[in-house]
């Protein structure tokens, strides 16, 4: 058994069969970075099955993560965003490694723009 605190969870990517055809529904993969203070911290768990996936992507969908493909993104982590092009989306900073190095994460045209929208609403 396995508990991750959705509180602490600033982002995760969600690796499906679909995506690798070495994947099954019991030993899927998820990459999820935590909001860890001062620093983001990321993990990779193994062997995730289908149901812990799906509800932790359910959980977070509640929460107003933005979705981008596999990825999903809470707006309140992002601490800037640079758009590439809008066919090719771009890059969004959610924090920093201990070693200072900048976590960034690439999001499709149209979640950088959901994400934008969230954030100017929210600075209003």
């Amino acid at each position: 058994m396995r508990y991750i605190n959705p509180h602490r969870v600033i982002a995760v990517k969600m690796v499906t069969p679909e995506d690798n055809p070495l994947v099954t529904d019991n030993s899927r993969l998820m990459d999820v970075w935590f909001d860890a203070g001062a620093v983001v911290r990321h993990e990779m768990f193994k062997k995730v099955r289908k149901e812990e996936q799906e509800a932790l992507a359910a959980l977070l969908l509640q929460r107003g993560f933005v979705q981008s493909g596999r990825l999903s993104l809470d707006p309140r982590g992002v601490l800037f965003a640079e758009m590439e092009h809008e066919l090719v989306g771009g890059i969004v900073t959610i924090g920093y490694q201990e070693n200072g190095k900048p976590v960034e994460l690439k999001v499709s045209g149209a979640a950088f723009g959901e994400l934008v929208a969230l954030l100017n609403g929210a600075a209003g």
